[in-house]
């Protein structure tokens, strides 16, 4: 199979698999204990933290590991805001946002959901016009997970910081892909989920800066500082931090790599001379979202997959929808356009011969598929 859904998911690293297995076979005693099993099992915990920190230029005391992105936010959300408190955030977050903020809408927090421009970009003068005397929390995406559009995080942590508002920051879709550095962002919680780095599924990362205080959403034995209770996750959070050592050390390599083999996807595709546009600006590089005018994008993606090639109607965090994403409407795409834009997502292991053969499914299965032109 032909793998070209990585904005989804990440296959592990092979090292990091290695690693894992490793962990797993030996390193069993639970963390909490003082024997010496049970250290040694804190100790791999510790030094995962520390590579974490390193990889985003934090401090170890700054890192929490959760199970995931959507944990992540959500202690946030969760941890910061009471009723009375005010909320901003966008129309085009993930869904660990959105449907966290209904909740919370009813526990009397209020909020302004911004809308982006048609790139889908969140500008920093329409974060300053909402801003209410109540405003506790705002949280904008770092790089959007559908259209790979990037957010001004850094403009937009520098000037929050001179208010009294705490700023997170979803950056499930670029740590591990972009060079993250917390000294300069400004934020003051962002999450991170390790299968997006070709890490293990179920493991993700806090980052609260320093002083600044949550409450947590699952109590108990009082792991990981109180904030997240619970016998951790030792496997998981080795691999996760193994898999973003890697990614972070050879960050330049990587992204030269996908760019090459974006640059080669976008120039084919004009030599087919096929009718499309790509979507968003200033994108995080491999991820292409795209309209292909009149190609229904389901069926597109039904006989890419039949011809063993993977590609996505966009996010795969709505469980099991094959509805093309509320996100285009955000950002003005007509639903006729909408129901024909997919997402190809490079990743690291992909090579210039899977292009080829993906460039080639699509000139022999766009012409099949084409339907007349739609007045939106």
């Amino acid at each position: 199979m032909i793998y070209f859904d990585s904005a989804a998911t990440t296959p592990v690293d092979k090292e990091v698999v290695k690693y894992m297995s490793e962990i797993l076979e030996n390193v069993y005693g639970n963390p909490s204990s003082i024997h010496k099993l049970g250290q040694n099992a804190k100790a791999v915990i510790e030094k995962s933290r520390r590579k974490v920190a390193q990889s985003i230029n934090a401090n170890s005391g700054e890192i929490y590991f959760t199970g995931g992105g959507t944990e992540s936010n959500n202690l946030v959300l969760r941890g910061v805001l009471k009723k009375g408190d005010h909320f901003i955030t966008s129309s085009v977050e993930h869904p660990a946002i959105l449907k966290t903020l209904e909740y919370l809408e009813s526990l009397g927090i209020s909020s302004t959901v911004l809308k982006p421009n048609q790139f889908g970009q969140i500008s920093l003068e329409s974060i300053q016009n909402s801003i209410q005397y109540n405003t506790k929390l705002i949280s904008i995406m770092y790089v959007n997970n559908e259209l790979g559009t990037t957010n001004d995080i850094k403009n937009i942590g520098e000037f929050l910081n001179t208010k009294n508002i705490y700023f997170h920051t979803d950056a499930v879709q670029a740590v591990g892909k972009k060079s993250i550095n917390l000294e300069q962002l400004k934020v003051d919680f962002l999450s991170a989920s390790a299968h997006k780095f070709y890490g293990p599924k179920g493991i993700g990362i806090l980052y609260v800066r320093d002083k600044n205080k949550l409450n947590p959403l699952i109590t108990g034995g009082g792991q990981e500082r109180n904030l997240r209770s619970g016998t951790e996750n030792i496997s998981g959070i080795a691999g996760m931090g193994l898999a973003l050592e890697i990614a972070t050390k050879n960050l330049i390599f990587h992204n030269r790599h996908i760019i090459k083999l974006e640059n080669q996807l976008l120039s084919e595709l004009n030599s087919l001379k096929i009718n499309y546009r790509r979507n968003g600006i200033n994108q995080i590089c491999g991820l292409c979202n795209i309209t292909f005018f009149d190609v229904p994008g389901q069926s597109l993606i039904v006989n890419l997959d039949l011809q063993g090639i993977a590609i996505s109607y966009g996010a795969a965090c709505a469980s099991g929808s094959t509805k093309p994403s509320e996100i285009y409407n955000e950002i003005g795409i007509p639903k006729n356009e909408a129901e024909c834009t997919i997402r190809i997502s490079i990743g690291r292991f992909n090579s210039s011969k899977e292009i080829t053969k993906l460039i080639s499914a699509l000139n022999q299965i766009i012409p099949k598929i084409k339907r007349e032109p739609i007045n939106a």
